[in-house]
């Protein structure tokens, strides 16, 4: 399961941040890590739960096309998220997703994308507490949300010494149970110093289901009422033959945490155009 040899050296400046930030960043953390399962638990004992969060992000897309747009996203854990994308003050694109759903509009394109989520969950095993999770840079169990000290049983743990940066030490942690389409597993991070009182973190989640794939990386941790979180998210890969690299941004200090945030469905302008998955990236593609 080591990461392979040709990951881009992108990789090695990042993990060079997470050690520079390991006295910024502090958190309950029990000495004598000395196993990986009792390195998983201390990481996912820094987390916290937490109901809803509404926050300024910054979505950057290099590819297919390049394009900045700034918003607001908002969560409701296990219920629903939204992102809404503005250029120039005008709303360019909602995302919104549900239990049932996943929905873009875009009103100066005329166009939406509409999917049930039960097809992406069939595929990769994942619900929408999953990917709210990941949209935090915490650890989840696939179909079960944010993990928590006691789903260690629930994952395989593997040294990674792939990863050679002084003062880190690395490890890989894959799911148990997945469909059998698809493979993914975490990179995660912690200081090789068990004195150090930084906790673990996850750095990378790799995914690959058929010809599409993902890799997702974090970076800027921050404490947050939901306990360490990662301030910025990479998805970069390959999805439907087409290369894809986007990075959300968070500005923490900005963020407003259960306050009761609610999130509604995005109404779909009337005439709007019905596109498929390899449409919207043709669409970005020609922006």
């Amino acid at each position: 399961m080591a990461l392979p040899s040709c990951r881009s050296s992108r990789k090695a400046i990042e993990i060079q941040e997470y050690s520079e930030q390991q006295h910024s960043v502090t958190a309950p953390v029990k000495q004598g890590v000395n196993t990986l399962e009792r390195r998983f638990e201390a990481m996912t004992e820094a987390y916290q739960p937490w109901t809803d969060l509404t926050v300024p992000v910054k979505v950057s897309v290099a590819k297919p096309k390049n394009i900045s747009l700034s918003g607001t996203m908002t969560m409701v854990y296990g219920k629903a998220l939204s992102i809404s994308m503005k250029m120039l003050f005008i709303e360019a694109a909602s995302l919104y997703a549900d239990n049932d759903s996943v929905i873009i509009v875009s009103k100066p394109m005329g166009v939406y994308y509409a999917e049930s989520i039960g097809r992406f969950t069939a595929a990769t095993g994942l619900g929408l507490s999953d990917l709210q999770s990941m949209m935090l840079g915490q650890a989840f169990v696939p179909g079960k949300g944010t993990a928590r000290k006691s789903d260690a049983s629930d994952f395989n743990f593997t040294a990674n010494t792939a990863i050679d940066v002084p003062g880190i030490a690395a490890w890989t942690i894959s799911p148990r149970k997945m469909p059998p389409s698809v493979e993914w597993y975490y990179t995660a991070l912690a200081p090789a110093d068990e004195s150090v009182t930084t906790p673990p973190q996850i750095f990378a989640v790799d995914i690959e289901a058929g010809t599409n794939t993902v890799e997702c990386t974090f970076a800027q941790s921050e404490m947050s009422e939901a306990g360490v979180i990662a301030a910025k998210m990479q998805l970069v890969g390959k999805v439907k033959k087409r290369d894809i690299d986007l990075t959300v941004a968070m500005t923490p200090s900005r963020a407003t945490w259960n306050s009761g945030a609610r999130v509604s469905r995005p109404s779909i302008p009337r005439g709007a155009r019905k596109v498929s998955t390899e449409q919207v990236l043709k669409l970005l593609n020609n922006m």
